[in-house]
């Protein structure tokens, strides 16, 4: 067999499309944030919630503490596992895990409140379950459906 043979026939039994190579060694908890002229270590688990101030963003944790990073709001949400944190509003994202108490168009983190606008509303209220009949809650969803 000549090389150009040998070429054709390796290129003919290669996949058509290219496989993924999924790393079972990537952690899929953390991430490694700039702050203060290092990268410190962030567990999804210990963010409470986020908060914008235009191009940069608060990161605040479950112990009360805060870190601030040079990327706006929309990047550091992005970086975060969706089914776990949510906006809420222009200027705040929270931990899904730790919201405590929905009353009306406000939720609770402990004592911490958080407004949720109507552009991030539905969304919102779509990742809970809710028992009983909330007023005013999916006003606008049970409104579409009537029509």
């Amino acid at each position: 067999m000549t090389q150009k043979q040998n070429n054709i026939e390796i290129e003919n039994s290669l996949p058509a499309e290219p496989a993924a190579v999924v790393s079972d060694r990537l952690m899929n908890d953390r991430i490694f944030v700039w702050s203060n002229d290092f990268y410190r270590l962030v567990l999804f688990s210990s963010i409470a919630w986020l908060q914008a101030d235009r191009a940069y963003c608060y990161i605040y944790f479950k112990n009360g503490t805060k870190i601030i990073v040079i990327h706006p709001l929309k990047e550091v949400l992005a970086a975060l596992p969706p089914e776990r944190f949510a906006r809420v509003h222009r200027g705040y994202a929270v931990c899904l895990d730790l919201v405590d108490r929905v009353i009306g168009n406000t939720i609770y983190i402990g004592k911490q409140d958080f407004l949720v606008s109507s552009a991030y509303r539905d969304d919102f209220h779509s990742r809970f379950r809710f028992l009983g009949k909330v007023k005013g809650l999916h006003k606008s969803r049970s409104l579409e459906n009537n029509k």
